[in-house]
């Protein structure tokens, strides 16, 4: 939608929204690049398995195997609207369900593969979603919570499934490659988000077809006026949230630039590699992802991006100037939270970089801080970051009777962020808000109470405290039915929240005890467990405690 300007206000001026009354995203982003005379045998997606295997996929082969899946969901009795939950890895299967999905007016409800069988079963319960498209790695948790999910009907499995699952590729084939897709109103729904991580239970966001289109503008200005002759883009963002569809995957399909995907966790030496032997040019990293790449970069030969983005959350200026030190450009900027998409962005260049303030309104839309009534408050005065009213990539809501932090007040959408906007029209997003019975474990929200929970649930635990300590990490104390000695208890107890949980809420140490110190009215006195005296006979240093430096809830 951007053209190369000299000035973010000329950026502005000349900008005009193009996004038709009836618009299909799949349509938009795959059938839409081989009709009209566009080269169909284009690449459009490259896929590096971890065996150093490749395989280029074509618009013309995406377009044919979605709708040979949208054909089988069809008979499956998946009509527009209904429901399809996808948890898979960056690759094939994972476009191949989004384009399907889409392309028929389903509603797809992209989930993280890491997640356990409690917060991946409440995310399929709440939704509704009667097809699960899964990788076998999310197998095991999707059996633990089938009770749970009266809705869900069928699992397609891309690879063993278990009896329970059938084979995707083998419904894929079976069906015919011929569909026509439905001509769905921009504003019709599109997607399920879920809040990346699996604390709590999180309210679903509603986002329609055109939320990747009303985003462009930002996103396009802080990959340096994306596209441009060369391109190929490439993320570390997992493609089950709304970030790297939006920001990287969906938007280079749009324009007919490769994608290029490895499945797996994210490596900084492997992404690097990855970068020098598919020429990628386009980058967009998140802020847990960039500082690690900038790191392993200084010490290895690499190729050297066109652009960098990276946000929601801000870099401050020393990450800046590593990156620009070992890639040779700016990490530019794109902020928004998850019910608004992105919409405001930063550009070196075109505009003096502020960190930590992510940059300005992208052209076509205005962020104020306005206050609780929607009225827009004058630069320099604290109130909630708002989005203009009839903003494309706004979200249409939350699904069922969720509620979350964004609501809609005057027009205005209330982000539910606090923040400023100076004279230069720059914004200062205040830090997310934690509650009180959060912790952050190696960037990732986690409950305390919900681990305990989960290890109070397995057969051989009476009990169980957890507590975080100053290295970033859960310890959790244990009162073993039975086991106590056990060899393998302690690793078992580990495995166990994997799957239930997610491996994010692993507790990294445990300690089994006899019973846990509590108060007159049942609950665990927390301050005692950070205070239990230092283990002479642990193993290593490690286990042993550092007393009251720890933080007690």
């Amino acid at each position: 939608m951007l053209t190369a300007c000299r000035s973010y206000e000329e950026a502005c001026r000349t900008f005009r929204w193009k996004i038709p009354e009836r618009y299909n995203l799949a349509f938009d982003v795959c059938d839409r690049q081989t009709m009209g005379g566009a080269d169909g045998h284009r690449t459009a997606l490259i896929v590096e398995s971890s065996d150093g295997g490749v395989e280029r996929h074509t618009f013309h082969m995406l377009r044919l195997l979605s709708n040979r899946l949208a054909n089988a969901l069809a008979a499956f009795g998946i009509a527009p609207g209904d429901r399809v939950a996808m948890v898979l890895p960056a690759g094939l299967e994972a476009l191949v369900t989004l384009l399907a999905v889409t392309k028929m007016g389903a509603v797809l409800v992209p989930v993280p593969l890491g997640l356990g069988a409690e917060p991946l079963g409440w995310r399929l319960a709440d939704s509704g979603a009667r097809v699960a498209v899964i990788d076998p790695a999310a197998v095991p948790a999707l059996d633990r919570a089938r009770h749970r999910l009266p809705d869900l009907e069928r699992v397609l499995a891309a690879g063993d499934g278990g009896a329970g699952a059938l084979d995707l590729w083998s419904v894929v084939g079976a069906a015919s490659d011929a569909f026509t897709p439905l001509v769905t109103p921009a504003d019709h729904p599109a997607f399920i988000f879920y809040p990346e991580g699996a604390c709590g239970t999180p309210a679903g966001v509603i986002h329609a077809h055109r939320a990747m289109a009303g985003g462009l503008p930002a996103v396009e200005m802080s990959l340096s006026f994306f596209p441009q002759f060369g391109d190929v883009v490439w993320t570390s963002a997992d493609w089950m949230g709304a970030e790297a569809l939006f920001r990287a995957v969906l938007p280079a399909l749009h324009h007919g630039v490769p994608v290029v995907a490895r499945p797996g966790p994210f490596d900084p030496a492997a992404a690097l590699d990855l970068m020098s032997r598919h020429g990628v040019r386009i980058l967009y990293v998140p802020p847990r992802h960039l500082g690690v790449l900038a790191e392993a970069a200084a010490t290895r030969p690499h190729a050297m991006p066109r652009a960098i983005a990276t946000g929601p959350d801000p870099i401050d200026d020393a990450l800046h100037e590593r990156v620009i030190k070992v890639f040779g450009v700016h990490a530019n900027e794109a902020w928004g939270v998850l019910e608004s998409g992105a919409v405001a962005a930063n550009l070196a260049g075109l505009m003096e970089l502020r960190p930590p303030s992510p940059g300005r309104a992208a052209p076509g839309l205005s962020v104020e801080a306005v206050d609780e009534r929607g009225r827009p408050l004058r630069a320099g005065d604290r109130g909630i970051l708002a989005v203009s009213p009839n903003a494309p990539g706004s979200f249409l809501g939350y699904w069922g009777d969720g509620t979350g932090a964004a609501k809609r007040v005057n027009g205005w959408l209330l982000t539910g962020r606090g923040g400023f906007r100076d004279l230069d029209h720059y914004l200062w997003p205040d830090p997310p808000a934690t509650a009180g019975d959060v912790v952050w474990i190696k960037g990732d929200m986690v409950r305390p109470a919900e681990v305990e929970a989960a290890l109070a649930a397995h057969p051989d635990v009476a009990a169980a405290g957890v507590v975080e300590w100053p290295a970033g990490e859960l310890k959790a104390f244990v009162v073993p039915r039975t086991r106590a000695g056990e060899t393998g208890f302690a690793r078992e107890l580990q495995g166990w929240i994997s799957l239930v949980r997610s491996p994010a809420e692993v507790p990294a140490r445990l300690d089994f005890v006899e019973e846990l110190p509590l108060s007159m009215d049942g609950s665990v006195r927390y301050a005692d467990l950070l205070d239990r005296p230092i283990r002479l006979d642990a193993p290593s240093p490690d286990d042993r405690w550092p007393g009251r430096k720890a933080k007690p809830r």
